[in-house]
């Protein structure tokens, strides 16, 4: 867990609060959309924006930053399991 300082930080903490708030809104989100092909665009987007801040983490400029990033890519941990989950109950409504 040395290179990800995120997911070390999400079952060190309380931070696990952050990634349920994105889980939940990734879902209700998704569920908005109605298709399949936007959840998956969604979900890559999340999982980009996850590896960016995983990635800047590494990097240990200053706190404040470090924090921000933390909370941002939990988030984005979060969303990324809310749109697969999305994606998965919209392919399963198609058919």
């Amino acid at each position: 867990m040395k290179y990800f300082p995120i997911f070390q930080e999400l079952f060190e903490s309380d931070s696990v609060i952050f990634m349920l708030i994105g889980l939940i809104l990734a879902v209700y989100i998704g569920a908005q959309m109605k298709s399949a092909r936007k959840t998956v665009i969604g979900f890559g987007l999340n999982f980009v924006l996850y590896i960016i801040c995983e990635f800047a983490s590494n990097i240990h400029t200053n706190f404040l930053i470090e924090i921000i990033l933390i909370i941002v890519g939990t988030a984005a941990i979060g969303g990324t399991i809310g749109f697969l989950i999305s994606a998965i109950l919209a392919k399963l409504e198609k058919q």
